[in-house]
């Protein structure tokens, strides 16, 4: 007689918890990462036709390679922003 209120019980509050974690779920957007080019003084530049812009680390890093060794007169590095962390649904307790 004392099993069917404890899985009651149990049912109840597997569904709260479960309810809980599902509308606090967190969305991040990915990291946009950019290659910033330096001449030979130190100053930011641009060149023309190459690209800056990609969504990986990995790619940016590959891209980084293949422009040092086309462009040795000027210094590559990657930067990145914070990534945007948007919560969807909200739970009062």
């Amino acid at each position: 007689m004392q099993r069917i209120p404890d899985k009651i019980v149990t049912g109840f509050f597997v569904m709260v918890l479960g309810t809980a974690w599902y509308f606090n779920k967190c969305f991040v957007k990915p990291t946009p990462y950019n290659i910033i080019i330096y001449d030979l003084f130190g100053n930011q530049t641009k060149i023309d036709g190459i690209r800056t812009n990609f969504k990986t680390l990995k790619v940016t890093n590959n891209y980084i390679l293949e422009y040092q060794d086309r462009f040795s007169q000027y210094t590559f590095s990657t930067a990145s922003e914070m990534p945007v962390i948007k919560k969807i649904g909200y739970i009062i307790f």
